[in-house]
């Protein structure tokens, strides 16, 4: 039974989550922004892979290092890979399934916060990087960034939530996707 982990960072001063996913096969790091250290210290197993939700400074600072030390390959959308210079990366497209380390996990573009942004659905759950927040969502106000997407893109993941989803997300503790329906001014209103 695959399980996420969240991993809490120190981002120069600035609270951050990584996550790790403990797939049947081996573990998968979802972003890497600070603290390598502690993000190893959270595998269990192997690490088959290493995913990037988006490529602000605060998700990937520690990608090279963390790549240097474990050989993992890096999956990350093309737009924000090439505007972050990463290179050496498999890219994610939207509604793509990803078979990784024994797990397969659905891949949804999700614009808004950065051009690249994506969302990994898991089971039931979704790491989610910095779409939905804690009772807001990412921020709109910053290059690359657009209010009008990241509205359409709440609205893409939406369908996917059950009564049971975690989202799991770049800041903040681990959201349930009721509550954040229920609390989060940015949700529109659904039956789940």
């Amino acid at each position: 039974m695959t399980q996420i982990e969240q991993v809490p960072l120190d981002f120069g001063g600035f609270a951050v989550n990584a996550y790790v996913i403990h797939a049947p096969e081996g573990d998968i790091i979802v972003d890497a922004g600070a603290e390598i250290e502690k993000i190893l210290a959270a595998t269990t197993q192997p690490v088959a892979a290493i995913l990037i939700t988006h490529n602000h400074a605060d998700h990937i600072s520690a990608l090279d290092e963390l790549r240097s030390e474990t050989g993992a390959p890096v999956y990350a959308h093309p737009t924000d890979a090439d505007g972050a210079g990463i290179e050496d990366f498999e890219p994610l497209s939207d509604g793509q399934e990803l078979s990784l380390a024994g797990e397969t996990m659905k891949v949804l573009h999700t614009p808004g916060h950065s051009p690249g942004s994506v969302t990994f659905i898991v089971g039931e759950d979704q790491v989610v990087g910095d779409l939905v927040l804690p009772g807001s969502v990412g921020r709109t106000d910053i290059s690359g960034s657009s209010w009008e997407e990241i509205e359409v893109s709440v609205r893409k993941v939406m369908p996917h939530w059950t009564q049971n989803t975690r989202l799991y997300a770049g800041h903040g503790p681990v959201l349930s996707a009721a509550e954040e329906i229920e609390n989060n001014p940015y949700i529109p209103p659904v039956g789940l």
